[in-house]
């Protein structure tokens, strides 16, 4: 599983591309790993953890970034203050939502995309299994 940074999507002239303009992507990976992240964000769901750091799962690459999914009173989305560490906070309803979303990757075979996460902020959080979008 891969955590990466896009940023310039629009207006380059090359695709038709009408999302956020800069979004965090999940990629590459098995259902075996969108199971144990599916796991970990259902402790934040059940209010057994107030914060999941996604590089602290075994199976997460980071490639220099970070990004920390936290329960919050409000959705306040995917924020940054430097373009490497980023936080996502959502209410535990938002986190039940990204749990049903992410259920069909946890099936072998499973392919495509899902937006996690609306750019509020101005970020996107997509989870992808090839990394398209």
């Amino acid at each position: 599983m891969q955590l990466d940074y896009l940023k310039g999507l629009r207006g380059n002239g090359a695709l038709t591309y009408t999302g956020p303009e800069r979004l965090v992507r999940i990629s590459r990976f098995s259902a075996d790993e969108a199971e144990g992240l599916r796991r970990a964000v259902q402790e934040l769901a059940d209010g057994a953890r107030e914060l999941l750091w996604l590089e602290d799962l075994s199976f997460v690459a980071g490639n220099g970034y970070s990004l920390v999914m936290r329960t919050g009173a409000e959705d306040k989305g995917v924020v940054t203050t430097d373009e490497r560490v980023f936080c996502l906070e959502l209410t535990g309803g938002a986190y039940g939502r990204i749990l049903r979303a992410m259920e069909p990757f946890c099936s072998e075979g499973s392919q495509g995309s899902v937006w996690l996460a609306e750019a509020r902020g101005g970020i996107g959080l997509v989870l992808s299994t090839g990394g398209s979008f």
